[in-house]
């Protein structure tokens, strides 16, 4: 064997995998992980308690030192016409951030290098023997897809996303936005580089029959907005940076198995509205070392405790998925509601 350990992918699951390891002693850890296309990638939230985990990875600070965008809390127009806010002010942890991803993975992989794991940069191929893999390969879950694993969907969202810059007379709220309507709903946020994110998710069918995926079709769905239209006063957008990104839920029939294991995305995969994509990378990459870490030691049954964590989980976010969709009655004729109401 090359390496005890293998990881398939270089995101957040895949060095908090890493990363967890290595701080076990285990030393004999490569990640293939291969080269990303330039350009922007969607700004993602973690919550203030996200905190606690960067700081088990024994990368906290440097990621408090990249200045990352706080964020404060949320606003939202989710079952009411007026906007309702969950701010962060007596959370113990401090605030939540919105991430420039490129520097946090950059952050994440230079944390990786520092501890001795050796980082490829091929697509994964499977010529690199390994005792165990770890698919951190994102929602393709390549290596668990090769295995025989089978993802088990209950939604297929898209979001199509925009990026605007903040002018001088801009005065964007450092809240996440959500708003709720007929076809979807919206998500905006603040980003670093003086930028924002925008997103309209729904149904793919939804989408391309609103013209959502076209600049004009976007904006005119844009402009009808309640809130958030009117929070992007004084924003311009970035010509050409409208972009689909598939959002689907769904969980592996098997994330586990004799050598190998799925952690984040590859694993299970959650709705976005549930702010969870980037903090349960991390946790997942946390737990994918404790049990690889269990199973190197000759306790088998760890791979089986794992996938039966990965079920449990995504049972909880599908019950809270259900709760928070079903908050939202104001459009009793919407397929995209029904089909979500009614399971």
């Amino acid at each position: 064997m090359d390496f005890d350990v293998l990881i398939a992918g270089g995101g957040p699951a895949g060095c908090s995998a890493a990363l967890a390891l290595a701080q076990r002693g285990i030393t004999k850890i490569a990640i293939v992980d291969a080269a990303r296309a330039e350009g922007r990638r969607i700004g993602e939230s973690i919550p203030p308690d996200a905190r606690l985990l960067l700081a088990r990875l024994g990368v906290l600070q440097p990621f408090l030192d990249a200045a990352h965008e706080p964020c404060l809390g949320s606003c939202s127009s989710w079952g009411d016409d007026e906007p309702g806010y969950n701010d962060f002010l007596l959370n113990p942890h401090g605030t939540g951030w919105h991430l420039d991803r490129r520097r946090f993975d950059a952050m994440l992989q230079d944390a990786v290098i520092a501890a001795g794991v050796e980082v490829r940069r091929h697509r994964f191929d499977g010529s690199i023997t390994a005792r165990y893999t770890v698919d951190a390969t994102g929602s393709a879950a390549v290596v668990a897809r090769n295995a025989g694993a089978r993802r088990m969907f209950r939604d297929r969202l898209i979001c199509v996303c925009g990026f605007f810059t903040l002018g001088e007379a801009a005065a964007f709220p450092r809240l996440t936005l959500l708003e709720a309507v007929e076809a979807g709903w919206w998500y905006a946020a603040r980003i670093p580089q003086g930028e924002v994110v925008v997103a309209f998710a729904s149904d793919a069918r939804t989408a391309r029959q609103l013209g959502a995926a076209r600049p004009d079709g976007w904006h005119t769905l844009l402009g009808r907005t309640r809130h958030v239209a009117t929070a992007l006063a004084g924003c311009s957008f970035i010509a050409e940076s409208l972009r689909i990104h598939p959002a689907p839920s769904f969980v592996l029939d098997r994330a586990a198995r004799d050598n190998w294991l799925a952690a984040g995305d590859a694993a299970s995969s959650y709705d976005p509205i549930s702010a969870q994509g980037i903090y349960k990378a991390l946790d997942d990459g946390l737990r994918a070392a404790e049990a690889i870490a269990a199973a190197l030691d000759g306790r088998r049954s760890a791979l089986d405790d794992y996938h039966a964590s990965v079920v449990a989980r995504f049972e909880q976010y599908l019950a809270n998925s259900s709760y928070f969709y079903g908050i939202e009655r104001r459009f009793p004729e919407s397929g995209f509601w029904r089909r979500r109401q009614e399971g």
